[in-house]
């Protein structure tokens, strides 16, 4: 690979690293400012970051503590929600683990749990907030109390500076290893789609299949089948390694742990899924085994067909090939109906959404398509043309190289390659000069038109002395001349002769047009035809004593 395309890759293939750098980055200024912000910063700095949410929750130093749900006195869940952060907030700083205790009160008609610190009433909780009684609002109570001492030790903890150093040094270790594991992605993409071209100029080398080739549409698969696995593979990657990233400071802690339970639990309910498809992926490798056996019988038989070893009286050799493939494209068609119940979420209502819009685009897409194969299977079975044919279609004449399943290939004398869809084929008159040619030859042409006052046994001798100088054409069956026509001012003579090779067509013609001018001139017999604007002054005829004129032969005169 030359240096700048190599470095062009290159660029290609860090761009997730870069991309993961600047969130990595992010997270970790996200991270460091919590710290700093509990080391120093004024209080009202703070008191921004834990905003109560609308729906009556408690957050302390980004993790949920309490959500309420009753209203009480004046206030609804929301407005005491955050009376109860304002409080947290304002004695954040000098509240200590040891002070915070949870204690059941009543007065008069109000009773609940009142969380305190030291002196200070933080917050009520009322059964009426958890749907239960006084014993499920002391637990909810001994809860927070729980959450709320651990949220203090660690917001304690997160000031020391070997916290963060250490904090810094696996997110540093874990964005180095992501950075070389995306790169070491890249060269084994590099390397796949290096090894998929090579594949793909070998097996392209092969001109010996016939037919609709689906190979290079594979190896364009397979090459995006590996990007899309390096793709996903850098996008969990990248998602793990924020994970971690996040899970090495206190305040983004439960951020790290939310990415990591995301992967967890999807993993879980994959799993889940896996499990419960057992029977059903069962049942389709018993389809899939079943439907592969049965494709490869009748693949070795049509192609036992195709190649001699099984003579049919039905079908012919040359439509084996392509029966082969109808057939099992027919068998792989019926399985896929067959197993389409026991797909994997075949039953929801996406995959039947995405199964009519993949109906429909091939209803719309195929009816050409259709046509085409159609015409192609109809050319085929009427044995019109086989491959190797010499044929003549429309204005073109060549042979035949290739019949598709949606279109003909011919190569013409000038090595043109034509290549005729097979619908306009199957509505095309097609002279084929090779079918009855394999016996006795064929049949050639060729016209001239001579004056009445030429003997026409003369020019028949003519002809057939030119037809035994061309070499291209068979002593047997013996050429011979027809008079085709009487017209107004001359004779037209067809000189009929057999060739072996169709493709010598136009080459023996031209050699016979040639020896046809050579012993006309030789016996001063012209070949101009005469064309009269006025009555001659004596008439256009033969006299008798010149009807054997050189070369006639006047024991070839008919009786």
């Amino acid at each position: 690979m030359p240096r700048s395309e190599h470095r062009d890759a290159t660029r290609r293939f860090l761009r997730p690293s870069a991309a993961a750098l600047i969130g990595f980055v992010l997270a970790l200024h996200t991270g460091v400012g919590a710290i700093a912000a509990e080391a120093g910063a004024p209080a009202d700095a703070k008191e921004a970051t834990f905003a109560p949410a609308k729906d009556g929750s408690i957050v302390v130093w980004n993790r949920p503590l309490f959500t309420m749900h009753a209203p009480f006195g004046h206030l609804d869940a929301a407005g005491r929600a955050e009376a109860a952060q304002q409080r947290i907030d304002a004695a954040l700083d000098t509240m200590r683990p040891e002070e915070v205790t949870a204690t059941w009160v009543q007065t008069g008609d109000a009773e609940g749990v009142l969380v305190r610190a030291g002196t200070l009433i933080l917050f009520g909780i009322l059964p009426a907030d958890v749907d239960g009684d006084r014993a499920a609002a002391e637990r909810a109570g001994q809860k927070v109390v729980a959450d709320l001492k651990e949220i203090l030790e660690e917001r304690a903890a997160s000031r020391r500076l070997p916290l963060l150093l250490r904090g810094l040094a696996v997110s540093l270790l874990a964005l180095l290893a992501f950075a070389a594991i995306v790169h070491g992605l890249a060269r084994a993409r590099r390397q796949l789609h290096v090894r998929i071209e090579r594949a793909a100029e070998q097996h392209g080398a092969d001109r010996r299949a016939r037919g609709l080739d689906l190979r290079p549409i594979a190896w364009g698969a397979l090459r995006t089948l590996v990007d899309l696995v390096r793709l996903a593979a850098t996008l969990a990657l990248a998602y793990l390694t924020l994970s971690l990233v996040l899970r090495q400071f206190p305040y983004t802690r439960p951020w790290g742990e939310a990415l990591g339970g995301y992967v967890v639990d999807a993993g879980s309910k994959l799993a889940d899924a896996f499990v419960e498809s057992i029977p059903q992926l069962a049942m389709l490798l018993v389809i899939w085994l079943v439907t592969r056996g049965l494709a490869r019988v009748v693949s070795a038989w049509f192609t036992a067909i195709e190649h001699g070893t099984i003579e049919s009286e039905w079908l012919d050799p040359q439509a084996a090939g392509a029966t082969r493939r109808l057939v099992t494209i027919g068998i792989w068609l019926f399985a896929v109906t067959i197993a389409y119940p026991y797909i994997p979420g075949s039953e929801t209502e996406a995959f039947k959404g995405v199964s009519v819009f993949v109906g429909l685009m091939l209803s719309l897409g195929s009816a050409g398509v259709l046509n085409q194969v159609v015409s192609g299977f109809v050319v085929l079975y009427s044995r019109a043309i086989r491959v190797g044919d010499f044929v003549s279609i429309g204005d073109k004449s060549g042979t035949v190289r290739e019949l598709g399943l949606l279109s003909l290939k011919l190569v013409t004398r000038l090595n043109e390659e034509v290549t005729v869809p097979n619908a306009v084929l199957a509505g095309t008159l097609v002279e084929n000069y090779t079918r009855q040619s394999r016996e006795n030859g064929l049949l050639i042409a060729t016209s001239v038109t001579i004056g009445y006052d030429t003997p026409w046994r003369q020019v028949h001798a003519l002809l057939e002395l030119a037809a035994s100088r061309t070499p291209q054409l068979q002593k047997v069956p013996t050429p011979f001349v027809l008079q085709s026509a009487l017209t107004d001012f001359y004779t037209q003579y067809q000189l009929n002769a057999a060739i072996t090779r169709p493709q010598d067509r136009p080459f023996a013609l031209s050699r016979l047009h040639a020896e046809i001018q050579d012993a006309f001139n030789e016996f001063g017999v012209q070949i101009m035809s005469p064309n009269f604007e006025a009555q001659p002054d004596g008439k256009v005829f033969v006299p008798r004593d010149q009807w054997h004129a050189a070369p006639a032969d006047k024991a070839d005169a008919p009786a």
